[in-house]
């Protein structure tokens, strides 16, 4: 299995940029990779490609490695099925929302790898092991130390149990769902005072237990990267392809209505 070089980088206190991939075009993806972009998360919660879609995975995969990209995948849901469809797709770690628990964390994890680490079911005809070619005595344990698990708490019970959550084995970095999070709390817009304090609460977990909380980048990015740089954060996420294409394209549009 190839090395994952988002993982070595974070092991080694480097910063890692990435975003997430919600067009489900493989020419997209390799757009990302050429650009730079050291992770792009899949989606299949959100966007049009779903977790068990294992030929566009398998093809936007294809597409990452090309680039030199590391390709995630966040599911849409805790799943020992569809993290074995997608890990088997040859991506390269999960990303699973709605995590609550240090059991759903463990879980997750478990569905991640394969025994005696976890549970994840083996076969070695699949793109990972290049349907055989590449299969080796140390496919298993490789796989393992190269394949990432990256939980989302996005509500106050995943906030009240993230110190137990962050103590599962195997995590190697998180997101914290601020929009999910504020809307549970009532608020229509992020920028609110409980998500505000919330966000530092679980920045200071996340330090101390040393695992790295994403940190989300916004316009202007000249900004918000060095400000995120500063502050000692080396996870950083652009929100998508989506989102960058809106903000480049309106930001043309801005400067002609502005003549």
């Amino acid at each position: 299995m190839r090395e994952n070089k988002v993982k070595a980088k974070i092991r080694s206190g480097e910063v890692v940029l990435g975003t997430f991939l919600f067009i489900p075009s493989p020419t997209v993806m390799e757009i990302l990779g050429y650009a730079g972009f050291d992770f792009v998360i899949i989606d299949t919660e959100h966007a049009p490609t779903g977790a068990l879609d294992a030929v566009t995975l398998e093809n936007l995969v294809r597409a990452a490695e090309l680039s030199g990209t590391v390709p995630l995948v966040r599911l849409p849901e805790q799943s020992r099925v569809m993290t074995q469809k997608v890990l088997d797709a040859g991506a390269m770690g999960t990303v699973i929302p709605w995590i609550k628990t240090k059991e759903e964390a463990a879980e997750a994890v478990g569905d991640a790898k394969y025994p005696p680490e976890g549970h994840r079911g083996a076969c070695y005809l699949t793109r990972p092991t290049a349907y055989t070619s590449a299969f080796t005595e140390e496919y298993w344990s490789d796989a393992n130390r190269n394949t990432m698990v990256v939980p989302m708490v996005e509500d106050q019970e995943g906030v009240d149990n993230l110190e137990e959550i962050l103590s599962v084995e195997g995590i190697d970095f998180m997101f914290f769902g601020s929009r999910d999070f504020s809307m549970s709390q009532g608020f229509p817009v992020v920028n609110n005072p409980v998500t505000n304090s919330t966000i530092k609460r679980v920045n200071e977990v996340c330090k101390g237990k040393g695992i790295p909380l994403a940190k989300f980048l916004y316009p202007p990015f000249q900004e918000s990267v060095k400000a995120a740089v500063d502050d000692g954060f080396n996870v950083l996420v652009v929100g998508g392809d989506i989102s960058l294409l809106y903000h480049t394209s309106s930001e043309i549009v801005k400067v002609l209505n502005d003549l």
